[in-house]
């Protein structure tokens, strides 16, 4: 074996150690900037008005559906996917403007429907969710529980 391949095989204690202590000090950040899990306080949180700015369209208020609002939905709407997913947007959107109604939002063209759609029923309550677009399941896609 070369000198080169010797090298390449020596583990690095040192590095090692350095990133495990940047890890330690990051999570220990997290820690106290998060605290304890309290779900008192995420419950008040998600009532809370949320808003998107989607270009083309303006600043979108709305808030973030709970299990339950999603689960009657899904319910009630098990057989079209299409109201499941106008129905949710209707209550994101009406929690947060009297003036949003189920005819109204029958009413706008595909392409804004389809991005408010998007943009809203796949908001996270959690900040910078990251998935992956194998198996993703999404609030817009929602499906009816057996």
């Amino acid at each position: 074996m070369s000198e080169i391949g010797k090298a390449e095989e020596k583990f690095d204690q040192e590095g090692f150690e350095s990133l495990k202590k940047q890890y330690e000090e990051y999570e220990a950040k997290l820690r106290e900037r998060f605290g304890k899990f309290n779900i008192n306080e995420v419950l008040r949180q998600a009532k809370d008005l949320r808003g998107v700015f989607i270009e083309g369209l303006g600043e979108v208020r709305y808030v973030i559906l709970s299990e339950a609002d999603i689960s009657e939905i899904a319910k009630k709407f098990s057989d079209d996917a299409r109201e499941r997913n106008l129905q949710a947007l209707f209550r994101s959107l009406a929690a947060a403007d009297a003036e949003v109604t189920l005819d109204k939002l029958r009413a706008l063209p595909y392409d804004v429907s389809r991005v408010l759609q998007e943009t809203v029923l796949n908001a996270s309550f959690l900040p910078q969710r990251k998935t992956s677009k194998l198996g993703l399941t999404t609030a817009a896609n929602f499906k009816a529980s057996s």
